[in-house]
């Protein structure tokens, strides 16, 4: 795909009157978005009056009508914990009818594989196994659902009981039927290969577009939302697993950093042009769409997890804090009153957010990886009403008791996460 330096807002000149197809659920009036936060307990993230990732699941699966389709890295279950109540539903909604289809990992299926066994006595629940290592060397990543074809869920949420109680997670409620058929197409790719359909990629990657106009970069769904015009559309990863008329993650996310005017704010897990997985070596592009930021004198600020302050990926974060207009911090999120939870406590959110009027919330971490041979999606908006409530989510973390300024001067010890 050709890399366009163009602002989003003159990419999508002559859009703005496009709409996008319209059904509504019960609980639903009209096409919208909804930014929905995970909060760990006992501490002051959270935006007031954002919706939480639990309550927003329940209310799709009670909804739900005809099908549910979840792509899944893993699903981890404690019992009594807030994920318990979303398995009773999505059991519930099988009794009704509902056709459920899980799709998931097989790197984690010691975490997964007691849920499995569970919904294996309900004839409606559907589960295929995603072999992605065979296929591209990566995971499945992606943590989404998709709702009667209707109502879509991209997210960091794992299904995971400590995203939704112990992590701090950004994910957004999609409600447009055009948006969830191209995300419908997306999973039936996924879906075939899990299930052996062994695919020749040509046949694939030429794949014939659906009969709705699959929504993309060049092509997106566009509504009104809160009075203000409201542009989205999804983009995925890896591109060597997808119809090429699909939006790919990596330029979608250069174009988003490339149309930054004076601001440009990244919360991820971890970010690294030094890669990690894969074949070793330096991944220049995202790297260097965020060094050209700051060079035209973009204010740029990082957030990133204790989790990212190994080597050689501090040093790769101190490489971009000694740049002028750079600024990256990282979040310590305390622990719980129970103790010490193992893979928690945590700043797993993945999002960014170019001026006051774009923005981007992915499943994926900032690594080469997650954009090359991993199984990933993204929510990429245009729209200043929903941005401004990012930026209040953005600068709740910045400004509060949980991040420290990431000095070059400084060794740093990586935070235990096990």
């Amino acid at each position: 795909m050709a890399l366009s330096r163009r602002p989003l807002s003159l990419l999508l000149t002559g859009l703005l009157a496009a709409t996008g197809l319209c059904t509504t659920l019960d609980a639903h009036a009209a096409d919208g978005i909804r930014i929905v936060e995970s909060v760990p307990t006992g501490t002051i993230y959270g935006e007031p009056g954002m919706p939480r990732a639990r309550e927003v699941w329940l209310e799709m699966l009670h909804n739900a009508k005809k099908s549910v389709d979840i792509a899944a890295f893993y699903i981890a279950e404690k019992k009594g914990e807030a994920l318990s109540g979303v398995l009773d539903a999505l059991e519930e909604r099988s009794r009704a009818g509902v056709q459920v289809r899980l799709l998931v990992e097989p790197s984690f299926l010691h975490d997964t594989q007691p849920v499995l066994d569970r919904f294996k006595a309900f004839p409606n629940i559907h589960i295929e196994i995603l072999p992605t290592d065979h296929l591209t060397g990566g995971i499945l990543h992606a943590k989404y659902m998709i709702v009667d074809r209707d109502v879509t869920f991209i997210g960091s949420q794992n299904w995971d009981w400590r995203a939704l109680d112990h992590n701090h997670e950004l994910g957004a409620e999609i409600t447009d039927a055009r948006f969830a058929e191209s995300m419908e197409g997306a999973f039936e790719e996924l879906w075939a290969l899990g299930g052996g359909k062994l695919l020749a990629k040509e046949q694939y990657l030429t794949a014939a577009p659906p009969a709705v106009p699959p929504t993309t970069e060049s092509d997106p769904i566009s509504f009104e939302q809160d009075g203000a015009k409201v542009l989205a559309f999804p983009a995925f990863s890896p591109p060597s697993m997808l119809p090429r008329w699909y939006t790919a993650e990596q330029p979608a996310l250069e174009n988003l950093i490339h149309q930054a005017r004076h601001d440009l704010r990244i919360q991820v897990m971890t970010l690294s042009a030094i890669r990690q997985y894969g074949p070793p070596g330096y991944w220049p592009e995202i790297d260097t769409a965020i060094r050209d930021a700051a060079a035209r004198g973009v204010n740029v600020k990082i957030i990133v997890a204790d989790w990212a302050l190994h080597q050689p990926m501090q040093a790769y974060l101190k490489s971009l804090a000694v740049l002028p207009h750079i600024t990256v911090k990282f979040s310590t999120v305390p622990m719980a009153k129970e103790g010490f939870i193992p893979y928690a406590r945590v700043e797993h959110a993945k999002y960014a957010i170019a001026d006051d009027d774009a923005f981007m919330i992915g499943t994926g971490n900032w690594e080469w990886s997650y954009f090359n041979n991993t199984v990933d999606a993204s929510l990429f908006v245009h729209g200043t009403k929903l941005t401004g409530t990012m930026l209040s989510i953005f600068d709740r973390d910045w400004n509060g008791p949980y991040v420290t300024t990431l000095s070059p001067a400084t060794q740093y010890q990586p935070a235990h996460n096990h």
